[in-house]
């Protein structure tokens, strides 16, 4: 006696069976149809990808200047991307170097590639003066890869024949359903390239963890006496390569972010605030006189969106801003000048397009600002000389007016990539420009430059080019000979069009009563071009 369920199976495999039969004498896998998805290509994007662009644009809103960075080669450090087909990627160095170049703003991305660095080199195709060398330089990889935290499983197997109905067909059908939990850890740090030495806190270790769908369908078709072996297997890994490259758009994030000293925190969905980032901001703001401080502070609301100019003044509508902003964010009783008020301005000041062009108006404001305590610092100096007694019979030399100027590097000789350093010092409050010319003849501005924009000067003190822990190098560049540095002074601004060199690179003496000179010259020397002479 059969029972309904047979009855049903019965008839599911006859219809399965006649299916088969009727579609061709035999049935071949190899001209089974199968109907793929057509879909256009489309751009690769992450939940992150906004986020990397928009540090690129909070660079340029707080005005971090640039920065150049190199990625040495990353890979899986556990060795695991092999024994498992695949599962994780072997190397993640390509995407490191897509998340770099995608951030811009100021921040940019040098290639490592010595192969093709020597290779054009001594072919003649490329200008060593004309490549940037890096500030920084990020390492690091793939170091934890743990496949198997949860596993769970699910089976079906169903097998029947057709023998009673006297038909030599059976159906065998398997179904598996596997899930599991995996852990991925990726470790990036920030290498001086100077130095080639870590630099402090400046690093990222973040963890994902990925889930791994498996499912697999067997279904065999067997014909007594010709086994077709019909088989399909469907395995999906759930975003394991896309978890790594979120790992690695996440941790760039952080590093540029911390280095910058910018709150990349809020590009992020639920993130908290970078406490590394805001110790740094602490740091800044004690070690602003007050003046500049309320100046930031002024920057700050300005770029907030409030209708104040940078004054260094708590003005009126620079208090009625303060009063404003401390309201909407329940700042309660704080001072205007004040850390809190000032970190509460740093984490909350628009990352958008809009603040972006108002900080070109508030460069120039700050620009006005600087040069008014120029100003100001010029004129005590002038009161202050003509409150002091002279003697009438001896009037005084312009050259004593002016002041003088001493300029002096950190070595005579350098091979071509060393760093220099440029060093000088006035007697008494002058604007200073200082250039460099090559042996070929070309010029270029050392100071005033984007880091050091202020070149009014003051006595006391030995003024350095590059800053101690500045985010920029000046580094020899070719060609081999004999290079140049110029430093002029003046007590008023010195135009960079109308600097007083003759076409030698030389002084013009006939404009001495209204400078004041001094110059230094050191020797290139192209190590590779005497081993390959030799």
């Amino acid at each position: 006696m059969k029972t309904t369920f047979q009855f049903i199976i019965y008839k599911i495999l006859v219809a399965s069976a006649t299916a088969a039969l009727l579609s061709a004498c035999s049935l071949n896998p190899q001209n089974v149809n199968i109907d793929l998805n057509k879909t256009l290509p489309e751009v690769k994007t992450t939940i992150f990808s906004r986020a990397v662009r928009g540090l690129g644009r909070a660079n340029r809103i707080y005005g971090r200047g640039p920065l150049k960075i190199m990625s040495k080669p990353m890979t899986d450090n556990t060795g695991t991307s092999l024994p498992t087909s695949g599962e994780i990627p072997r190397d993640i160095t390509e995407m490191v170097k897509s998340t770099l170049n995608s951030i811009g703003g100021g921040i940019l991305y040098v290639p490592y590639d010595p192969e093709f660095m020597l290779n054009t080199a001594q072919t003649g195709y490329s200008e060593w003066g004309e490549k940037l060398l890096p500030n920084v330089v990020l390492v690091g990889g793939i170091t934890e890869f743990d496949r198997g935290l949860v596993t769970k499983e699910k089976a079906l197997d169903l097998g029947g024949t057709l023998e009673e109905l006297d038909l030599p067909i059976a159906l065998e059908f398997g179904d598996i359903r596997k899930n599991s939990l995996a852990s991925i850890t990726l470790d990036f740090n920030m290498v001086d390239f100077r130095t080639f030495t870590g630099i402090p806190f400046m690093q990222a270790v973040n963890n994902i963890k990925v889930h791994k769908g498996v499912g697999e369908d067997q279904l065999g078709f067997t014909v007594y006496g010709q086994t077709l072996g019909l088989r399909g297997n469907i395995k999906k890994i759930q975003g394991r390569h896309a978890a790594v490259r979120l790992l690695v758009q996440l941790s760039v994030l952080q590093v540029v972010g911390k280095y910058q000293k910018l709150p990349y925190w809020r590009l992020l969905p639920d993130a908290e605030p970078d406490s590394i980032v805001l110790d740094a901001v602490r740091e800044e703001f004690y070690s602003l006189e007050e003046a500049d401080r309320i100046a930031k502070i002024q920057e700050y609301l300005y770029l907030y969106g409030k209708p104040v100019k940078v004054t260094g003044r708590l003005d009126k509508s620079t208090l009625d801003a303060l009063q404003a902003f401390k309201s909407k964010h329940a700042l309660g009783n704080a001072t205007a000048v004040s850390e809190k008020v000032y970190l509460a301005l740093f984490e909350n000041i628009p990352i958008e397009p809009q603040t972006q062009a108002r900080r070109r108006q508030a460069n120039a404001m700050i620009e006005n600002y600087q040069q008014n305590l120029r100003d100001l610092a010029l004129q005590e100096t002038v009161e202050t000389v003509a409150e002091a007694p002279r003697e009438v019979s001896e009037p005084p030399e312009v050259q004593s007016e002016l002041g003088t100027l001493k300029v002096w590097l950190n070595k005579s000789e350098f091979q071509i990539g060393e760093h220099l350093e440029v060093f000088f010092e006035v007697t008494k409050p002058m604007f200073v420009r200082i250039v460099s010319i090559n042996a070929a003849g070309q010029m270029a501005t050392l100071f005033p430059n984007p880091h050091q924009s202020d070149n009014y000067t003051l006595p006391g003190e030995v003024y350095r080019i590059p800053p101690v822990d500045a985010p920029f190098t000046l580094s020899v560049a070719a060609p081999a000979g004999l290079d140049k540095i110029r430093a002029i002074a003046a007590t008023q601004s010195i135009p960079a069009s109308s600097l007083p060199l003759t076409e030698e690179g030389e002084f013009d003496q006939n404009k001495k009563e209204h400078f004041a000179f001094a110059g230094a010259e050191f020797e290139v020397v192209d190590n590779a071009l005497e081993k390959a002479m030799n």
